[in-house]
């Protein structure tokens, strides 16, 4: 009842090696995939003799179709050794020798299996046996056989070999498709072992049969894994090794290979095989979708992002290749250069500034510095030359001239002074009682005998802003002395706090204006506000503009022709009042 047990299971071993055939088929062109082919028509041939021989009317018919499957049955090994040689990347020149050698033997031997009965090399004795309604043939091999199964066993040995070696070093995705290979290879050899070796109760070689259910437990693997759709087991070196992240993703968008660089950069349980990646590792996975073009980050690194479209032999998309490459420190690397050209580019402005310093030292001393020097001695002369004879009120106009000449040159050196100082010097900002500091820049006006117009109108309350009261003063001075020296008969000292934050506090005259044209340079060094008719260095306003600018604020000047003129400076507002207000008593 063996044969007729041997028949009922033939169709699904069949049905088993078809399907086995048709995926090899379908990735023919992959490493490994001619053989896989090879081996399943081998399996096919082995099957379909073995199951007529059985089926056969005649003695003479079920002995014929038995030797037949000695044709088939000697390329399983060889196209077996040759698929895991060639998957494994591992079938060079010398093994392209072996496995054709190997090859030319089984045609041979196939060749005197069906001439058997002339030499009885491969059986030496046979016998066709009633089986209930079937036949069937028992046989001992004769000595050619014994040299081909020892063949056949070492080549399936050697190929299990090879592939526990690759695997064994492999990740976890090959380790787990090595499982089914092996089962593809090791269940049918064992099960022929017995066989062959008379071992258990059963007389009829079932080794067609399990090698064609294991082959489906193969094609399961082919299946799952579509280990013949991507990387061979070579991926060691080609994948493995990569320093870029590698993610393989299916038309799911499920992962199907990742290499370990991409488990560095994403973290261990970012990215698990077989799951959608958005449930492991969503940023990666938006990212992907939406085909970013700026780097990604993931944890504390960043990479650029490249992915490539799998497609089959039709064109049809099965998936997604993803490429990540460090770029953390290029990165780096580009924003400590954008800062060194940011340093570099505010030494610059710091150097022209200087430049312009010196620019402006030069010119003063040129020309007003040179101009009361040469004032001094010209006078000094007369006194020297004509002394006895002049008049005691002539003294005194001569003495005058010397001591404004004097205190010109000395306003000059304290506006240098305080031009280079503001930019260098550190100082502490703190909220300002506004109205004692106009109070001391109106006393020294008066003190230095300068022309001073005492303001009509002041605020009784000031803001209170934050900055440097020496500064500031020097700020109330050079407007009220410009407002003397250039403005109308009444002036008027005003402050609020505009809607950006800083309180803004400003002289206005009601002079003869400024136009357009006169506004635009007010605030550049030499540049003075009134005409020649007056005379001045014209540093005070450029001095102005770098301490508002020194204390975060800002300065500017508002007029039109014939409506008088307003300069202005604004400095931040201090957020905690000097006494009990944000105002505070002038």
């Amino acid at each position: 009842m063996e044969s007729l047990l041997f028949v009922a299971l033939a169709p699904l071993a069949a049905l088993l090696m078809l399907v086995v055939g048709l995926i090899a088929w379908r990735r023919r062109d992959a490493p490994g995939g001619w053989a896989l082919v090879a081996f399943s028509v081998a399996e096919a041939g082995w099957l379909t003799c073995d199951a007529l021989s059985v089926l056969a009317a005649s003695p003479d018919t079920t002995v014929r179709l038995a030797q037949a499957t000695f044709v088939w049955s000697p390329l399983l090994g060889v196209a077996w050794l040759a698929f895991v040689l060639g998957y494994t990347d591992r079938l060079t020149r010398a093994a392209r020798v072996a496995v054709g050698a190997l090859g030319a033997w089984c045609l041979a031997y196939g060749g005197l299996a069906l001439t058997n009965d002339a030499h009885r090399l491969v059986w030496s004795a046979w016998e066709v046996v009633p089986d209930g309604p079937l036949l069937g043939v028992t046989y001992t091999l004769g000595p050619l056989a014994w040299v081909q199964t020892g063949l056949m066993w070492t080549a399936v040995t050697v190929s299990l070999g090879v592939l526990l070696w690759v695997y064994a070093r492999a990740d976890a995705r090959s380790r787990d498709l090595s499982r089914w290979i092996v089962i593809g290879a090791l269940v049918p050899l064992g099960v022929n072992v017995l066989y062959l070796l008379g071992i258990g109760p059963v007389t009829k070689d079932f080794t067609p049969i399990v090698m064609s259910v294991s082959s489906g437990a193969f094609a399961l693997g082919l299946i799952r894994y579509q280990f013949l759709d991507l990387q061979p087991i070579a991926r060691a070196a080609l994948v493995d090794d990569l320093r870029e992240g590698m993610l393989v993703l299916d038309a799911q968008g499920r992962v199907a290979d990742l290499n370990p660089a991409l488990l560095r950069a994403l973290g261990d349980g970012a990215a698990e095989l077989g799951r959608p990646l958005e449930e492991t590792a969503p940023d990666l996975a938006r990212a992907i979708d939406a085909s970013l073009t700026e780097p990604v980050h993931l944890g504390a690194r960043h990479y650029d992002l490249r992915v490539s479209p799998l497609t089959d032999r039709s064109g049809r998309t099965t998936g997604r290749l993803v490429l990540l490459h460090d770029v953390t420190r290029q990165r780096e690397e580009r924003a400590a250069l954008h800062r060194a050209n940011a340093d570099l580019y505010d030494a610059n402005v710091e150097l022209q500034a200087r430049n312009d310093e010196l620019d402006a030292f030069a010119h003063t001393v040129a020309h007003d510095l040179k101009n009361s020097v040469q004032g001094v001695i010209g006078w000094a002369e007369v006194l020297r030359d004509e002394g006895p004879e002049l008049t005691t009120g002539e003294h005194h106009e001569l003495a005058d001239s010397v001591v404004r000449a004097a205190q010109k040159m000395g306003t000059v050196v304290h506006e240098l002074l305080l031009l280079a100082g503001v930019r260098r010097a550190a100082v502490n900002l703190q909220p300002m009682a506004m109205g004692a500091i106009v109070d001391e820049a109106l006393a020294r006006l008066r003190q230095a005998g300068t022309e001073v117009v005492e303001p009509a109108a002041r605020p009784e309350r000031w803001p209170v802003a934050v900055g440097h009261a020496p500064w500031v003063e020097e700020v109330w001075v050079n407007y009220l002395s410009n407002a003397a020296k250039y403005g109308g008969p009444t002036v008027t000292l005003g402050a609020d706090v505009p809607a950006s934050g800083h309180a803004r506090f400003w002289v206005h005259d009601d002079g003869p204006g400024l136009s357009p044209e006169a506004q635009a340079g007010l605030f550049a060094a030499f540049s003075r506000v009134g005409t020649t008719e007056v005379e001045g260095h014209g540093l005070g306003l450029s001095i102005v503009r770098r301490i508002a600018e020194r204390l975060g604020g800002t300065c500017g000047v508002e007029s039109r022709p014939g409506e008088g003129t307003r300069f202005w400076f604004a400095l931040p507002h201090a957020k905690a009042p000097v006494g009990s207000d944000a105002f505070a008593m002038a």
